[in-house]
This record gives C-alpha cells, structure tokens and sequence, in this order.
C-alpha cells in the first residue's frame, strides 16, 4: 500500500501538473464558444513557454517572464485571429500549420538565445487556514501561485461566458452567427477577442509549464498538451468548471510517472505505460463522450458577403 506521503506527493504533483492543461482548456472553450476551433493552441503555448523561458532568465524576474508568456499569447492570438476570422481560412488545417510553425520558430531561437540555460521558478506559497486543514493542506500548500490564479480565472471565465452581455452575444454568433449579425451585431468583433483571450491563456499556461519546472525551455515541450486540452473541453462539455475537474483527472494521470516506482503494485510496470497514459486517457475520454455537442457554428468561416448573399 502506498504511503500517506506518496499519496500527498501524488495529488499535489497532478493538481501542479493540470495547470497549464487547464489555462489551455479555459482559453479553448472561450474561443469554440464564439465558433472559432482553435487548433493551434498547442503552437500558442511553445512560443508562451519560449517567452516566459527566454525574459525568465534574462532579467531574472518570475513576474515579468509570466507576462511575457502571456504577451507572446496575445501575439499569436492577433495572428490566428486574423487567419481564422478575418481571412475565413480552414481553421484546422490553419490551426496544424501554426503548430509546426510554431514548433521549427520556438526550436530556432531556443537553440540561439537559451541553448539549455535555466532562469527562476515559482516557489510554493502558504494560504492562511487552507493548510490547517488535515491532508488537504499538506497538498494545497505545496502549490505556487500560477495555481491560485489559474482557479481565479475558472471563476472569472466561467463569469464571462454566462453573466456578461459579452458572453451571450459571444455564445450566439458561435451557436446562430446569422441571427447575430441580423440582430446589429458583428460575429467577427465578437470572434476577434474571444480568439486573442483563448490565445494568451494558452500562452500563459505555456508559462506556467516553464514555472513549474526549471525555468528552461526544451523544444516541444508542451508534448501536445494543447491537443490534451482540446479534449478536455469536450469531456467538460464547454463549461470551465467542469474543465477544473477533467484537467485535474488528466494532471494525476501524469503524475502517476513520477509515483509509481514508489509504489509496490505499480512498480513493475514499464514507465513508458505512464508516459502515454495521459493521451489513452484524452482518447478514451472524447470516445465516452459523444452525447456532447459543439456549438453549432464553430469551426465554420463567417464571411459577411455569404451572409449578405443569404
């Protein structure tokens, strides 16, 4: 049986480990929520992971790197915005593209500018009265501050998307872009944010990535947790408190790769099951869950002379 500190060492490693899955995860469902399938959000978190790397151990400073990470976001949101909304291109192949893109840039200027340099983390931080509360404290005060924030913007995503007026003309033009654009609304003003925001989450949670390891960059180190992300958002059912939920099961399946060999029943079992359990998980959850529903119009180009034609 596994000790109480490995099982402690488990549940505080996946819930580090679900971070930048779920910070992907809230910025997708933004984005298909307005209609736009964001396939290139794994691209949006190698090169928010190179920012945050690269300002990380250039100036030193963990805050400033972070907001790099999530500029460098906004960057490639404006980008894919324009691709996807703008110029009506096919938006997974547009999103594909962007990722290998993004794949040979990040390998290219990691090679020039970091070359396996390692910058400052984010260091654990205590919560007044969560960590007095028995087990669940020893494995919440473990966490650093991306963790907190990233539970921040659950509440604050979730707030967007059902409470503001933003949210439900954003959820029309991805369910009824027609209707919206007959009711005096502009579905690509509606898209544009919605993308950029899903974008910069992305790069964010490229960051966190970063911040939760050493500091460094190594090329494709995200090993396709944006297309982990892409899933959860189904299994979630759009809903970004769902989202904390799925992405929470998929930072513990990671995290059974570093416990395993701690634990007597699992030890003989060969690590490269755990290394690709996390995407058998991601497939085997998108298969059990195919009562879920896209929006409507997400993944479909809006152009305004189609619109003016029907």
């Amino acid at each position: 049986m596994p000790t109480e500190a490995v099982v402690i060492a488990f549940f505080a490693t996946g819930l580090q480990l679900m971070v930048p899955i779920l910070l992907a995860a809230l910025g997708e469902t933004v984005s298909e929520r307005s209609g736009v399938l964001n396939v290139g959000i794994e691209g949006s978190m190698l090169i928010g992971a190179l920012a945050t790397a690269l300002v990380g151990i250039r100036a030193e400073n963990v805050t400033l790197a972070l907001a790099f990470g999530w500029f460098a976001g906004i960057c490639a949101g404006v980008v894919l915005a324009f691709l996807y909304v703008n110029r009506g291109t096919d938006q997974i192949v547009t999103g594909l593209l962007f990722n290998v893109f993004a794949f040979g840039l990040t390998g290219l200027l990691d090679d020039r500018y970091v070359g396996g340099q390692i910058g400052p983390t984010l260091s654990p931080i205590d919560i007044p009265l969560i960590g007095d509360i028995p087990k669940v404290g020893d494995v919440l005060n473990g966490q650093d501050a991306m963790f907190w924030i990233t539970l921040a913007i659950v509440l604050l995503v979730f707030y967007l998307m059902n409470r503001t007026w933003w949210g439900l003309y954003a959820r029309a033009a991805g369910e009824r872009p027609h209707a919206t654009e007959s009711g005096g609304l502009d579905v690509q003003r509606l898209r544009y944010p919605a993308v950029i925001l899903a974008n910069s989450l992305a790069g964010l949670g490229g960051g966190a990535l970063v911040m939760s390891s050493a500091g460094g960059f190594v090329p494709g180190m995200t090993e396709g947790r944006g297309f982990i992300a892409l899933g959860v958002v189904v299994v979630a059912r759009w809903n970004p408190i769902w989202a904390l939920a799925v992405s929470a099961l998929f930072g513990l399946s990671q995290a059974l790769q570093f416990v395993a060999g701690r634990v007597d029943l699992l030890d003989g079992i060969p690590s490269q099951v755990w290394l690709a359990l996390p995407y058998v998980a991601t497939v085997l959850a998108v298969l059990l869950s195919r009562g879920s529903r896209y929006p409507a119009a997400v993944g479909i180009p809006w152009r305004r002379e189609a619109a003016g034609r029907a």
